[in-house]
C-alpha cells in the first residue's frame, strides 16, 4: 500500500497558517487591547472651515516644494481615541488604565495622537505655524484632560513619510 504524502504547496498553506496563528496570538498577548473606547463622544474639537492653512503657515512655506506640500493637505474631521503617541507606539499602551501616564507624558511634551477605529494613528498638532513656532500655542491641557476619550477633531490632514498629521486651527479655551 501506498501511503500519500501532502503535497508541498499544502504543506506550505499549513506551516504559514500556523506560523501566522502563533504569530496572531503572540500579538495579543504582547499588546494586549487594555480598554475598548464607548461610541460616545467627549468633546468636539477644532474648526472644519475652508480655509487649509492660515497665513503665517503659508508665509513659511518659503520654497516651491514646501508650497506643494501644503497643496496636498485636505480639511476633515476624524474621530478616535486620544493616545500618547510615545507610549501608544512603543508599548501599545492606551485606554482607561493608561490615563494617569499618557497625561503625564502629553503636559511633559510627547506628541498627542488620535487613534481611529480602523487602527490609523494621526498625530494632533496646532495648524498655526509661527505661534507653535515660538511656544505660543498648545493642545497639551486641552488633550491632557481628554486622555482615552473618543473625540471628533476637525483641521487640515496631511501625510508625508508614512505620518499621518490633523492640524487643528481653533481650539475651545485655547490661549
Amino acid at each position: 500500500m501506498t501511503r500519500r504524502v501532502p503535497g508541498r504547496a499544502f504543506q506550505r498553506l499549513l506551516l504559514g497558517g500556523a506560523a501566522g496563528l502563533m504569530t496572531c496570538a503572540g500579538c495579543a498577548a504582547f499588546w494586549p487591547r487594555q480598554d475598548t473606547v464607548p461610541p460616545e463622544l467627549a468633546a468636539t474639537i477644532g474648526d472644519h472651515s475652508e480655509i487649509r492653512w492660515t497665513a503665517t503657515t503659508l508665509e513659511s512655506a518659503s520654497t516651491p516644494a514646501q508650497r506643494n506640500v501644503l497643496r496636498h493637505g485636505r480639511i476633515k474631521t476624524i474621530t478616535g481615541e486620544v493616545v500618547d503617541v510615545s507610549c501608544y507606539l512603543q508599548l501599545g499602551k492606551r485606554g482607561e488604565a493608561h490615563i494617569p501616564c499618557g497625561q503625564k507624558c502629553v503636559r511633559s511634551g510627547q506628541p498627542i495622537g488620535l487613534l481611529t477605529d480602523s487602527g490609523k494613528l494621526y498625530l494632533v498638532i496646532p495648524e498655526e505655524h509661527h505661534p507653535r513656532r515660538d511656544g505660543q500655542v498648545s493642545l497639551k491641557e486641552r488633550f491632557a484632560e481628554l486622555m482615552a476619550k473618543r473625540v471628533r477633531v476637525s483641521g487640515t490632514v496631511t501625510s508625508e513619510g508614512g505620518y499621518r498629521a490633523i492640524f487643528v486651527r481653533t481650539l475651545p479655551d485655547a490661549p
